[in-house]
């Protein structure tokens, strides 16, 4: 049953009104008052589907009361039926202007009022069911880019756990070290997109040892001259398996595209966060002082995101259990980062990881090595 207020300060008008709805009362619940105050408070108690309103009263107007069931969210969507007198043009201006559904004039007819009320009752059934599927709609989308976003971090996460796999005994690495670059970038005041950017970018720092050959990556003694230039080469590969275009995935893409059009443009879109962690994973390796690698930056020629995550990587790497040592304390591991600060780390991030210290420490508590977030696979670790 659709709810109608009907408001004007004549009773007679009222009465008037009243007699000449009363065969609708089967389909709509009408409300018949007096003073504006009233309705006011009326609309904010019931949610009506229609309001009829005369234009002139004392105090509160017609106008003003149009102004503010449009100015109230709960109340905006209401259509409002105007009574006028034939001769206020002025006012029937206004009052379009103000948002008003439509305009009678009085004497009100019968037969046109219930037409009209019809009319705009129709009209508001089809907007509300319009913007319930909007609303559904959207809570779709955000539902889905919701779960995009975790499948996007899922898959950043294992892809730099396979590099982990060959390297290390956990995947828990890589997730500190993506934790703590975001505490990092907080202290130093980044904005909000470079944080989540940075969180799934720093991950990927190692991705390119899988490129690397067994007998370097796993050797346990030192490596040699020609071993440790292999070795550095996978800043290199990182790079490459982040920025460059697939010999796999183009010719997918292409075929996928002539079926799908909105997949045409996917390979010139570049995504931002594969941007940076291509970034990162050519550069964390890069020294503040120079005689980094690989193409020996110094300075701010390193980009900011690759300093944080050197000093994440330096952090964990130190305090973290490795087959060829253990996990240092936390005090000599921030005395050797404090010895390197100037000629390896980025004054300014050292001091902005020294003020993230009790949130990188919850982080280490929260993803220790004990703590299984990857299932773990027999022999795939030294």
């Amino acid at each position: 049953m659709k709810r109608i207020l009907i408001l004007d300060d004549d009773q007679r008008m009222l009465d008037a009104l009243r007699r000449t709805l009363h065969r609708q009362t089967e389909d709509w619940a009408v409300t018949f008052l007096r003073r504006p105050e009233a309705a006011l408070k009326a609309l904010q108690n019931t949610p009506y589907d229609a309001v009829v309103t005369d234009i002139r009263m004392p105090g509160i107007d017609g106008l003003e009361l149009l102004d503010r069931i449009r100015q109230c969210e709960q109340t905006r969507n209401i259509p409002v039926v105007v009574l006028t007198g034939v001769n206020d043009r002025d006012l029937k201006a206004k009052a379009l202007e103000r948002g008003a559904a439509d305009l009678l004039n009085k004497p009100v007819e019968a037969s046109q009022l219930i037409a009209r009320l019809r009319n705009v009752l129709e009209t508001k059934t089809y907007q509300d069911n319009l913007r319930a599927t909007n609303s559904l709609l959207n809570e779709k989308v955000q539902q889905q880019s919701t779960d995009l976003a975790q499948t996007r971090m899922s898959i950043i996460c294992r892809l730099g756990m396979a590099a982990e796999f060959r390297d290390e005994d956990t995947g828990n690495h890589v997730i500190r070290v993506g934790c703590y670059s975001r505490a990092i970038a907080t202290e130093l005041g980044m904005p909000r997109p470079f944080l989540e950017m940075l969180l799934l970018a720093a991950p990927l720092h190692d991705i390119g040892k899988i490129g690397i050959p067994d007998s370097v990556l796993l050797k346990p003694g030192p490596l040699d001259d020609d071993e440790w230039i292999v070795m550095k080469r996978h800043c290199e590969i990182g790079e490459c398996i982040l920025r460059d275009q697939s010999k796999v995935v183009v010719p997918l893409i292409d075929w996928y595209s002539t079926k799908q059009s909105t997949l045409k443009n996917v390979l010139d879109n570049r995504d931002p966060v594969l941007d940076m962690a291509a970034t990162i994973a050519l550069t964390h390796h890069e020294k503040w002082g120079g005689g980094g690698y690989p193409r020996g930056l110094a300075g701010e020629a390193i980009p900011l995101e690759s300093r944080i995550v050197a000093a994440a990587d330096m952090f964990d790497a130190l305090t973290s259990n490795r087959p060829y040592r253990p996990a240092r304390p936390e005090e000599e591991a921030l005395s050797i980062m404090e010895n390197t600060v100037g000629s390896h780390l980025d004054p300014k991030v050292y001091d902005a990881f020294i003020r993230a210290l009790p949130e990188i420490r919850a982080i280490r508590d929260r993803f220790s090595d004990d703590v299984a977030l990857f299932p773990t696979v027999e022999g795939a670790s030294r």
